[in-house]
């Protein structure tokens, strides 16, 4: 998905299959700009979201970086409620790790 703010790109959203993967479906955004207005991205999570649970999905999730307290602000103005902190979960491209926040949206939420 192309999201866009005035006729301007700013960053893409994905819903990513995985399978009967037991947190369902997985949920993504991407700014081009990480000053890009974060109502746009929001937006993205909230329609792809809905869009898995309307076609069947029990759950859709998404991660953010637990340093990235932007995406996730977005994750919650999505609908979207934090369920914990997967350790470890992030690869860095300098080899390290780092922690991800679980968000997760039920077909009632």
């Amino acid at each position: 998905m192309t999201v866009e703010a005035d006729g301007v790109f700013v960053g893409s959203g994905g819903l990513h299959r995985i399978g009967d993967h037991p947190l369902g479906p997985e949920i993504g955004y991407w700014p081009k700009d990480p000053r890009a207005p974060q109502h746009s991205h929001a937006r993205a999570g909230a329609l792809q979201g809905g869009r898995a649970l309307g076609l069947g999905a029990p759950r859709v999730h998404l991660v953010a970086d637990v340093r990235n307290a932007a995406s996730q602000a977005v994750a919650r103005r999505a609908g979207f409620s934090q369920e914990g902190v997967l350790r470890s979960y992030l690869a860095y491209r300098d080899g390290s790790r780092g922690d991800a926040a679980l968000f997760s949206r039920l077909p009632g939420d």
